[in-house]
């Protein structure tokens, strides 16, 4: 598929605005969206993709289905060839130098209210929206740098002023590349995130007047506040010594989460509908500013029956006596493999393991590597195979356990694949987690549990469990029984279709008097 020319953008039904995923990256999310496109052959889909730079993606994971009318890229930091570049500066250079000009910018007035007011309104969208400031202007134009210095004055005086500098120009390029571009024709938007997708899909949602629904897998905040927290240059550089002095890496934190935080109310005020994937997620999207009435929870769904059939007869069939036991998922920090290695480091000292590190490992091959030689360090040669990413029938019939030790999560449809399958589930308790294990309703409950919830980052709970099933084929069976009745009954594929079918419809009828109020 070819780029998209700007100047001829095809009416969409649905654009999907997304930042960091389909069709680049393999699993999660993406998943899920190349689901629901196929599964709405009706409409006509437009993708937006938001990555960070060209270099960072090796190619589409997905083949697009023939309802996708085009791809287009867009990306936060992009490398621009010589000619342009020395065109691009040479054509800024006078409006730079119009100081009085910039200074009247309404997208460098929205940029300001983005880190200064704490009211989101319609205007703030229509001036982040105006696109009347090029790159080379916030770069090198004095009215973006009096604005970096009433931040800095404001918001942290007592740290370095340099780095506060930086720092925000870090946050405002990314926007300020971004908001130039026109809005692509569409029905409807739709953001699979906050971020930079939610604030962009916001802004073309108000200056189309068309509709905007957001679906949140992961709290997208929840998730840049544990990137900050893990993050070397805040929080020091491993052997005691902060890179920032302490006031200054207290206000770098501060000013990137209420950056995020701001970006997530600009996508909350303009939605119609602001979808989750579990109660537990739909209550933390109201703490963080979501109107409640324009809240809902969507569950995923999976087609049991057509993931039996994939399986087919290989279900069941045994190799060895070992316990086999399963990592599902992307080979990421976020997913914790690590807590997962040293878990099956200390269940394999009493009961005979055959482990398997299943998901691509090439979104952050640093984190892979790290993963394969601590498995080397405890000596799990002879226990754990890292194997990449599989298809769904070399998975599950080959499992008798499936863990998730994952720092953060939306609705993992590895479990619900895995209840499908009849396997019991080990997860750590976020997302919507618990909800899959223990029941989402009174009625659910009843079924019983079909696995076992663990603490964040902890091993030795992690390879108790793993012991407590491992030692019990009964209970192993039992849970698997109860988490196949429990998607049977509660997480249908089609009714997860029918539902977005029905927010599609939904969203264009006149608007609530309460939305974007």
């Amino acid at each position: 598929m070819p780029p998209l020319d700007p100047t001829v953008v095809p009416l969409t039904d649905v654009c999907l605005v997304l930042e960091g995923t389909y069709p680049y990256v393999q699993g999660g999310v993406s998943t899920w969206v190349h689901d629901l496109i196929r599964s709405l052959p009706e409409l006509r889909f437009g993708l937006v993709h938001i990555g960070p730079e060209p270099a960072a993606y090796q190619g589409r994971r997905y083949a697009l289905p023939e309802n996708v009318v085009y791809l287009d890229d867009l990306y936060c930091r992009e490398v621009v060839s010589g000619s342009s570049e020395r065109a691009m500066s040479t054509a800024s250079d006078a409006r730079v130098r119009d100081d009085d000009v910039v200074g009247r910018s309404l997208l460098l007035r929205g940029l300001r209210r983005l880190q200064l007011d704490s009211d989101i309104d319609a205007q703030l969208l229509d001036d982040l929206g105006a696109g009347d400031l090029s790159v080379a202007e916030l770069l090198r134009g004095s009215a973006s740098f009096r604005l970096v210095r009433e931040l800095y004055q404001q918001l942290a005086p007592g740290a370095s002023f340099p780095d506060i500098f930086w720092h925000v120009r870090s946050m405002y390029l990314p926007l300020v590349r971004l908001l130039r571009k026109p809005a692509p024709q569409a029905r409807r938007y739709h953001a699979l995130c906050t971020g930079y997708a939610g604030l962009l899909a916001a802004v073309w949602s108000q200056r189309t007047d068309r509709p905007l629904i957001l679906t949140e897998h992961g709290i997208y905040l929840r998730e840049r506040a544990l990137e900050l927290y893990r993050t070397v240059w805040v929080r020091g550089n491993g052997d005691g010594r902060l890179c920032f002095d302490r006031a200054t890496a207290a206000a770098v934190d501060a000013l990137w989460m209420r950056f995020f935080r701001t970006l997530a109310r600009c996508a909350y005020f303009r939605a119609t509908a602001i979808v989750s994937l579990s109660e537990v997620s739909r209550r933390r999207q109201v703490e963080d500013g979501a109107p409640d009435d324009k809240t809902l929870v969507v569950p995923n769904g999976v087609d049991a029956d057509a993931l039996l059939a994939r399986l087919g007869e290989t279900r069941g069939k045994r190799v060895s006596e070992r316990v086999r036991v399963g990592f599902v998922g992307r080979l990421v920090p976020i997913k914790d493999a690590v807590t997962f290695l040293r878990a099956c480091a200390i269940a394999a000292r009493w009961v005979d393991l055959g482990v398997r590190v299943i998901g691509p490992e090439d979104e952050d091959g640093d984190y892979a590597s790290r993963c394969r030689r601590l498995a080397a360090e405890l000596d799990l040669g002879d226990v754990v195979r890292f194997e990449g990413a599989q298809p769904i029938e070399r998975i599950y019939p080959e499992l008798d356990i499936v863990v998730l030790t994952s720092f953060s999560e939306g609705q993992p449809l590895v479990i619900l694949e895995a209840g499908a399958a009849g396997l019991p589930v080990i997860a750590s308790d976020v997302g919507a987690c618990r909800e899959l294990i223990y029941g989402r309703s009174e009625l659910d409950r009843q079924l019983g549990p079909s696995g076992i919830i663990t603490h964040l980052a902890a091993p030795v709970e992690t390879a108790v469990a793993m012991m407590q099933l491992a030692r019990n084929p009964e209970l192993r069976a039992r849970m698997g029984a109860i988490g196949r009745e429990r998607v049977r009954r509660f997480y249908r594929h089609n009714g997860t279709i029918a539902r977005y079918r029905a927010l599609y419809e939904e969203a264009d009828r006149p608007w609530p008097a309460s939305a974007g109020a």
